[in-house]
């Protein structure tokens, strides 16, 4: 006669050995003879749960912890069944018990940890880490966890410190080195917006970058690790601090990181700045137009990226479609023409703003021109929607400098700070091509906010046959910002009349068609020489570095 105990024996060979379905009925053959065997009905309970059917296997386990609500095993098997159908909250609780009759059960420590952090309870988390560490302190998982939930409660350097550990007990562990880069990023100051004005320590960027490589090494689908370096390439180029082989390595990343998640626009955005990195702005723009149509406008006009790379064309045809530039202003405000400069062959400083930033910056950079310039240069100032005060305050200087004002009147009512500043920084284009074409004189491009700093007879005398003349930011930070144009100049020869007309017409279409975003003063010039030079119709450059510029004192960082 088979007794209860042969029949357990059985049914625990074949669990063991794999064979469920022969183990199954004989558990079942048990409880039909006693249904309250323990042991039974805690196994036939991990056995469902190893089927995958974890809701089968709560009722067989609550019943058998009931039965022997001090035995960890069966309450630690509870709790992972409870976790696996998706009852945090209890199997937190679960495993807490398990966790407080046999500290030395590391796996429910550590599960007790990661349900913890998952619902922000960081200090209960780091506790349960450090139980798990307590009984085997060559558990990486633990490691990294624990130095992520001290990361979340504040205390950095231990983070750091058990990161690193994690990394030495377990090189080609691909979570300990992310782990590890994220501290380190951290040290190095990436974990804050980082502006090309604050300089970074190299060493320390290095550093952690070459973890995030070697996490993407070990695991090339590591997630964490590949946004982690694209968002880190991204911030570095923006800054100008983005050396050329982790741009490489991020865009090779991104790739994998777009198969994943087909509309992230920093990935996106990596591939398309090693494009542009590599002269090839004519294929990141082509790429980003693509990758583009996934987003409505208004998603489009919601991302930092997708704004900045949508006004960008770059090629042959970039400017295929561009207005004429003399069929504009119709779609515009008209230009009031209050004062002309005197007449004249020389150059004229011209200024554009709106009444705020005239009050703010114009006056000091106007008083800066009469001191430095002793009022010998023609300036000329337009002002969007300027107070009757304004309009004394130039009437007042135009007793003492050779200066040319007008104005234009635009209702804003309805746009939003980003349309209403972008409007201010873009349509003084388009003003200085109605004025050249008026006077045809050079044109000194200055923004309101900096003041001449020495005379700029030395400048013009730098421009001399010249088209053009524009400050160049060589740390290669995009499109964007390479052409900036906090100065440009503009000579009355076909070709400078040809590149001011054609900048201001590529920006009066992204105007007139309400998508105009901040930076499109900067994309246009650069969208524009390119083309132009493409198509071998370039206008000879006198080019100044934005970081050497004697003659003025820019306001901020440029």
């Amino acid at each position: 006669m088979v007794t209860l105990r042969d029949a357990l024996a059985a049914a625990v060979g074949h669990h063991q050995a794999g064979r469920l379905i022969e183990a199954r009925p004989l558990y079942h053959s048990i409880l039909r003879s006693q249904p309250g065997h323990p042991d039974a009905l805690h196994l036939l309970g991990v056995l469902e749960s190893q089927c995958g059917r974890p809701r089968a296997a709560l009722p067989l386990l609550r019943r058998a912890v009931a039965l022997l609500p001090g035995d960890a095993d069966f309450l630690g098997n509870l709790a992972r069944a409870l976790r696996a159908a998706g009852e945090s909250g209890e199997a937190e609780r679960a495993f807490a018990r398990t966790a407080a009759l046999d500290p030395a059960d590391v796996q429910a420590a550590f599960a007790l940890g990661c349900l913890r952090l998952e619902r922000g309870a960081a200090a209960g988390a780091a506790a349960a880490f450090a139980q798990a560490l307590a009984h085997r302190p060559d558990f990486a998982e633990a490691r990294i966890n624990r130095a992520n939930a001290l990361a979340a409660l504040g205390r950095v350097e231990d983070a750091a410190r058990l990161r690193r550990q994690a990394v030495a007990l377990d090189p080609a562990h691909p979570d300990a080195l992310h782990n590890a880069a994220v501290s380190a990023l951290a040290e190095a100051g990436l974990d804050r917006p980082v502006s090309h004005a604050r300089r970074l320590d190299l060493r320390l960027v290095e550093r952690a970058l070459r973890a995030l490589t070697h996490a993407l090494a070990a695991d090339p689908h590591h997630g964490a690790a590949a946004d982690a370096l694209v968002g880190a390439a991204l911030a570095l180029v923006q800054a100008g601090q983005a050396p050329d082989w982790l741009l490489d390595r991020a865009a090779r990343s991104a790739v994998a990181v777009l198969r994943r998640s087909p509309r992230d626009t920093r990935a996106a955005a990596a591939v398309a700045y090693r494009f542009y990195r590599r002269g090839r702005t004519d294929l990141a723009s082509r790429f980003m137009r693509r990758f583009s149509r996934r987003f409505t406008a208004a998603e489009t006009a919601a991302d930092f990226e997708l704004r900045l790379w949508s006004m960008v064309r770059a090629g042959r045809r970039a400017l295929d479609g561009v207005p004429d530039a003399d069929a504009l202003p119709d779609a515009f405000p008209p230009l009031d023409l209050l004062a002309e400069p005197p007449e004249g062959t020389g150059p004229v400083l011209a200024v554009s703003c709106d009444d705020g930033y005239y009050r703010r910056f114009a006056t000091g950079l106007l008083d800066s021109v009469e001191a430095r310039a002793g009022g010998g240069v023609a300036v000329h100032v337009h002002v969007v929607n300027p107070s009757p005060e304004t309009l004394a305050d130039l009437a007042r200087r135009g007793e003492r400098l050779p200066l040319g004002i007008s104005r234009e009147e635009v209702d804003f009512t309805g746009w939003d700070d980003h349309r209403r500043t972008t409007y201010y920084a873009c349509i003084r284009f388009l003003r200085w091509h109605q004025l050249m074409t008026r006077w045809g004189r050079p044109l000194l491009h200055l923004d309101a906010d900096c003041a001449l700093v020495d005379d700029i007879g030395g400048l013009t005398a730098l421009l001399a046959g010249a088209d053009a003349g524009l400050l160049r930011d060589s740390r290669w930070r995009g499109p964007t910002r390479e052409i900036t144009v906090c100065f440009a100049a503009f000579q009355p020869t076909p070709r400078g009349r040809a590149f001011l007309a054609l900048t201001a017409a590529y920006i009066g279409a992204f105007l007139r068609e309400g998508r105009g975003f901040w930076m499109l003063d900067q994309a246009a010039p650069f969208a524009v020489l390119d083309a132009l030079e493409r198509r071998g119709e370039g206008p000879a450059v006198r080019w100044f570095d934005v970081l050497d510029f004697p003659w003025v004192r820019f306001v901020g960082a440029k």
